[in-house]
């Protein structure tokens, strides 16, 4: 294979799914490329990565970093939006985020992430499309992709440092917009763990009578320096 095939980013076929048993789920069963092959197809337009460079920063965060450890997901985020870059048209496609967590980097998915039901795990397998919380490898691009600016990833950083963050900002409905996003993270960053609760449960309720899209950063950042006044 060339290096620039070797780059080339695939997706999973939905066909593909039926590979991924609980079994695998759990790492008793390892996928052989004969058996994703017939799976697998390239991305549209031959977009392609720097997928050298990924493998090289999965295998560092796998190696140094313990079983099941939150912190893998920030010291890998930045590498994979950077590495992986692509538009949000092409991240929008559910079969890549599928080809890489159950081809290319089951081990880093079990590494990060504990079996506790075959439900729980086959979303960090085989989520994505719309909900930015589920697939393992999706979430730290889409994450990356809203708190990124112009190169610089503090925010990121200071995002996976708080799992509270993660959880109650990018399983909400708002996630997908930028402004909304890097208010809430920047303005809550040193707050604790219940003002983040409390916070983002108000702010997301607020939104029914407020269009979202409409929201300027500045708008948004005003609301929810409102809304933390309130909560403390």
């Amino acid at each position: 294979m060339t290096a620039s095939n070797s780059n080339r980013l695939m997706r999973l076929a939905e066909d593909g799914q039926r590979l991924v048993s609980d079994q695998f789920l759990k790492g008793d069963v390892t996928l052989t490329e004969a058996d994703v092959a017939p799976f697998v197809e390239p991305m549209p337009s031959g977009v392609k990565a720097d997928l050298a460079s990924l493998n090289a920063a999965v295998e560092v965060v796998v190696e140094e970093h313990g079983q099941f450890d939150t912190a893998m997901d920030g010291a890998l985020a930045a590498d994979v939006h950077q590495y992986l870059d692509v538009s949000r048209r092409v991240a929008g496609d559910p079969g890549l985020w599928h080809w890489l967590a159950v081809v290319r980097y089951p081990h880093f998915v079990r590494q990060r992430w504990e079996y506790t039901s075959e439900e729980a795990m086959r979303e960090k397998f085989l989520g994505a499309g719309s909900d930015l919380y589920s697939n393992a490898i999706h979430r730290l691009w889409w994450i990356a992709e809203l708190t990124e600016d112009d190169g610089d990833y503090s925010l990121t950083h200071e995002v996976f440092g708080n799992q509270t963050m993660v959880n109650k900002v990018f399983d909400r409905w708002f996630a997908r917009y930028q402004p909304a996003v890097v208010a809430i993270c920047d303005e809550l960053s040193d707050e604790p763990s219940w003002v983040i609760d409390e916070t983002t449960r108000r702010f997301n309720h607020a939104l029914t009578n407020i269009q979202l899209e409409g929201l300027t950063e500045t708008e948004a950042r005003d609301l929810i320096r409102r809304i933390i006044s309130d909560v403390h």
